[in-house]
């Protein structure tokens, strides 16, 4: 099945581990006997005119949106399947890290510390795109940018993650597609327990995991862009990410995985409840914090 493996970042001032995490891709895709493409900022010239001042309000917008465009784009050259791996996602195990599917589309399931509360991290379950996978009978890509362009038109000041995450959450809340469970997310504080080999915080983030783990988007947009000063946190530091690079791919994963014990079983409603105690409770106060201000407005 013809497929294609394509990426985006910039072509100057690449950081070290960037280039490292898109090397370990490029690595991957010719093992498993797929196209690559590379795009430079001109990758961004598939956003229209009359959303690009909003969408540039966050880079991560504009790359939502191009990301489709050129999935389309792909599709219609030929190819059976294309599949956008975001740059700073690293491929540490590429033996193990296998995307099979074959038909319609799937994005990430994805497991984010929502907060951390006397000193656990409650973790919230919610829908990734750093791996985007798009077959050619898919029907999603012209109804996706068509919300993508209506939402960002209806936006002046749009956040970084609606027409990404936010959308796609919920898009599954309502309809079950497929989603990528060997590639984990490791967002600041998930990052920095992983190379302080912190139990606390790996073992219930893999409880929740379906499986062990192949691939990481190590989340350039929490990532400082100096390493000095306090100023750099909660962000992760350049000097970190690449400390955590290497140490993933000397080991193939093996240091984050042996947190790993068991699959998690997927509730129905996975979607619809959050996943730890106190987030619940937090949740469940909001409610009745809004059922009491409706009753106190009547």
């Amino acid at each position: 099945m013809p497929t294609v493996i394509y990426q985006s970042f910039r072509t100057d001032g690449v950081p070290p581990w960037i280039a490292a995490c898109m090397d370990s891709v490029r690595r991957w895709a010719g093992q498993k006997g797929y196209d690559y493409r590379f795009y430079d900022d001109t990758f961004f010239d598939r956003v229209p005119d009359d959303i690009r001042p909003q969408a540039s309000a966050h880079k991560c917008v504009l790359s939502d949106y191009a990301r489709l465009a050129v999935a389309r784009e792909l599709l219609g050259e030929g190819y059976d399947r294309a599949i956008w791996i975001d740059a700073d996602a690293l491929v540490f195990d590429p033996v193990r890290f296998d995307l099979a599917q074959t038909t319609g589309y799937a994005f990430c399931r994805e497991i984010w510390i929502h907060s951390v509360v006397f000193g656990r991290p409650q973790f919230k379950l919610t829908v990734n795109n750093s791996v985007s996978l798009f077959c050619r009978d898919q029907r999603l890509i012209d109804f996706y940018l068509d919300c993508a362009h209506r939402t960002l038109l209806r936006s002046p000041s749009p956040g970084p993650l609606v027409i990404g995450t936010d959308f796609l959450e919920g898009l599954r809340r309502v309809v079950d597609f497929p989603l990528i469970t060997n590639v984990g997310i490791l967002g600041p504080d998930l990052a920095r327990a992983y190379l302080r080999d912190d139990p606390r915080f790996l073992r219930p983030y893999l409880a929740y995991q379906t499986s062990t783990i192949a691939a990481a988007n190590i989340c350039l947009s929490k990532t400082a862009a100096t390493s000095s000063g306090a100023s750099a946190l909660p962000s992760l530091t350049h000097d970190d990410a690449l400390r955590l690079v290497d140490r993933l791919l000397s080991d193939r994963g093996a240091s984050l995985n042996r947190h790993f014990r068991a699959p998690y079983r997927r509730a129905g409603d996975e979607f619809a409840r959050p996943l730890t105690r106190y987030l619940a409770l937090w949740e469940s106060a909001r409610h009745f914090r809004h059922l009491f201000r409706i009753r106190a407005v009547r």
